[in-house]
């Protein structure tokens, strides 16, 4: 079970940030089920804790701290000891400490991602995360002071298992830390036995223990890059090193790819350089800068300098040219990848061609069938209280989106707002390049408000943008324009208005007439047609403003109407409704959001004109997939969904 309190005051969060001793907390509150993924692609709490057997989330309503608990087992005590260390860590500069932690205990900080950029980008996560090597490397060092010691073989295989265990509490007992934790044992006691394991024969028994204790582990990515690569090891153990990193690297590709959706051509490179480098240089200097901090301050500050140069390093190779956003292949064409690349790491030089030849055909027509699909798509975005749309043509001819969506941030402190600043990059960027959608060619912004616009600049950091439209005079508005301002310069920032007819928008601009600075009543209104289908998207546009639009452009209906201001009062005139014709309406607006919307006086007036209601609260995200003139609704939640009747 997984406990999330919302905490009162700074006091709360110092103590459960700073304690590292084990304290009695009682708890009041209830117990709930994990919300699925809304959005397709998503990161989906529910499944990931489902495959480690946590079924359910614990809501603390009020809790009060009793004390110390009576009595600390020994996996207890191990907690501290690791809770110490990160504390530790977390006083060292910046750079070594994220390095120590993120090595040696498998804690990763909130700056971790915002530091390790290259890490990230060029698929280097695997080395943060605690696995083979860290343990081989451990146990390296054990081996070598139990030999300075003299102690007997015996003795030296039952203190490394002991050892194994401890380490695996400590680091955080991933389930990708299992699979070399199980195999370094088997090892051991091969070894001490003598029992002519091969390591093929050890791979294996750790595969089917680990099956037998957590099964479900092997859906996570981290787990089938231990298992994939560890079995990549033993495959190529008779290639040189640079014709096994290239392999290793090959069977990381897939995983990703059906993870993450995107690899850098550089990675192989930069494995191929950065891999002895960490063991030769960076784990040893991480090490002696944690031990030099317990003993004096001469060491760290310049080994903190230069693994500040390194990584810096990582990150500038990062941001050259080479990341490709590949798309998520399927679930077969991944299984073919890997096992085309395992046969490449075994096969003689006359069928290694052979097979190159057909993983790389296989890789081209897994690109070309993500990046030029026959079908086109109107999506809606569940992002919360906001508004996201995708208009995406067949074979990917124009992408445009119409919002971004983005928190409204109310007034509080520092230590009250989340890690996360765009949630863009967790849900809508993420559907897009699971597409393989890197570029934008119209992204549409219906006003200013942060819950439309204030993922924006998440967009200009990740996509490639062609034009950002706005609706006229918000190039005057200084908020805005500071949303924008890293914009690359190819972006074209274009100012419209319903008399306007910008050329490769696929969709007719409705609203507004008059100069503005982008609010509410300013809100761009754009109808297109697709599917078979005439859509209309109407912004925060209030009732006036709805008034005035039929009332300029005579005889506009919809067949699908994307609710205004997510479904409050202040929209969705009856007058308008009926005028339009919707038979579909389209409603994204938050959970249990402090607005009440949907309200009720909306939804009767829908109800009035029985137009069908997709809403994002019950039915998630909400996709139109359709080929020339027919369609059908998906939905990621269940709900309505199917033909247009």
């Amino acid at each position: 079970m997984v406990f999330y309190a919302r905490l009162k005051d700074k006091g709360q969060q110092h103590l459960f940030m700073n304690e590292v001793k084990p304290i009695v907390v009682e708890a009041a509150g209830k117990v709930s089920d994990f919300l699925p993924a809304t959005n397709l692609n998503q990161f989906d709490a529910r499944k990931y804790y489902h495959h480690q057997k946590i079924c359910h989330a614990f809501l603390v309503e009020n809790f009060h701290i009793k004390g110390s608990p009576p009595k600390l087992s020994i996996i207890d005590r191990i907690h501290i000891i690791r809770s110490i260390f990160n504390h530790y860590c977390g006083r060292l500069p910046e750079t070594l400490g994220i390095y120590a932690t993120g090595l040696i205990s498998g804690y990763r900080p909130n700056n971790f991602f915002d530091e390790m950029t290259g890490v990230k980008r060029l698929g280097l996560l695997h080395i943060f995360s605690i696995s083979g090597m860290h343990v081989a490397y451990f146990l390296s060092i054990i081996d070598q002071l139990m030999a300075w010691l003299g102690i007997s073989r015996f003795r030296k295989a039952v203190i490394a298992i002991l050892f194994l265990g401890g380490y695996f509490i400590f680091s955080g007992g991933s389930p990708g830390l299992l699979r070399a934790v199980i195999m370094a044992i088997i090892g051991i006691i091969n070894r001490v036995f003598k029992l002519g394991f091969s390591q093929l024969d050890i791979w294996s028994g750790s595969l089917m223990i680990n099956l037998l204790i957590l099964p479900e582990t092997m859906f996570l990515m981290g787990v089938q890059l231990s298992y994939g690569l560890s079995l990549g090891l033993i495959a190529s153990e008779k290639l040189s090193y640079i014709k096994q990193t290239v392999i290793l690297n090959l069977l990381t590709v897939p995983i990703l790819l059906f993870n993450i959706y995107e690899w850098h051509f550089l990675s192989v490179a930069v494995n191929l350089v950065v891999l002895p480098i960490f063991g030769r240089v960076i784990f040893p200097l991480v090490i002696v800068g944690v031990v030099s901090g317990l003993v004096g301050t001469m060491l760290i500050r310049p080994i903190d300098w230069f693994l500040h140069v390194f990584n810096d390093g990582l990150n500038t190779i990062s941001q050259l040219p080479g990341m490709v956003v590949f798309g998520k292949p399927s679930l077969i064409i991944v299984l073919v990848m890997v096992t085309l690349t395992l046969l490449l790491a075994i096969s003689d030089r006359r069928h290694s061609k052979r097979i190159m030849v057909g993983l790389l055909l296989t890789y081209l027509v897994s690109f070309c069938w993500i990046h030029f699909p026959r079908y086109g798509e109107v999506t809606m975005f569940d992002i919360g209280q906001g508004d996201s749309f995708l208009i995406r043509e067949p074979f990917n001819r124009s992408v445009t989106l119409i919002d971004t969506g983005g928190k409204v941030q109310f007034a509080s402190e520092a230590w009250q707002r989340g890690t996360q600043k765009y949630q863009a990059k967790r849900l809508s960027i993420n559907y897009l390049k699971s597409i393989g959608i890197s570029k934008i060619d119209n992204l549409c912004v219906s006003h200013q408000d942060a819950d439309h616009c204030g993922d924006l600049p998440a967009y200009i950091q990740e996509m490639d943008i062609g034009r950002i439209l706005v609706p006229l005079g918000m190039d005057k508005n200084p908020g805005f324009m500071k949303r924008i301002a890293d914009r690359r310069q190819t972006t074209k920032l274009l100012c419209v208005n319903d008399e306007m007819r910008v050329v490769g928008l696929p969709a007719e601009i409705y609203h507004p007439y008059l100069a503005g600075k982008g609010e509410n009543h300013d809100s761009m209104v754009l109808g297109t047609q697709k599917g078979g289908l005439s859509w209309l998207f109407t912004g925060d546009l209030d009732r006036p403003g709805e008034l005035d639009t039929i009332a300029r452009h005579h005889g506009l209906t919809a067949d699908v109407l994307k609710v205004g201001h997510h479904g409050s009062k202040t929209a969705s005139d009856p007058q308008f409704i009926s005028a339009i014709k919707p038979r579909i309406a389209l409603i994204s607006a938050g959970r249990n959001n402090r607005y009440g919307h949907p309200n009720d006086e909306t939804l009767v007036t829908l109800k009035q004109h029985n137009v069908r209601i997709y809403n994002t609260q019950k039915q998630g995200m909400v996709r139109y997939i359709y080929r020339n003139n027919t369609g059908h609704f998906k939905t990621v939640l269940k709900g309505n969904e199917g033909n247009l009747e």
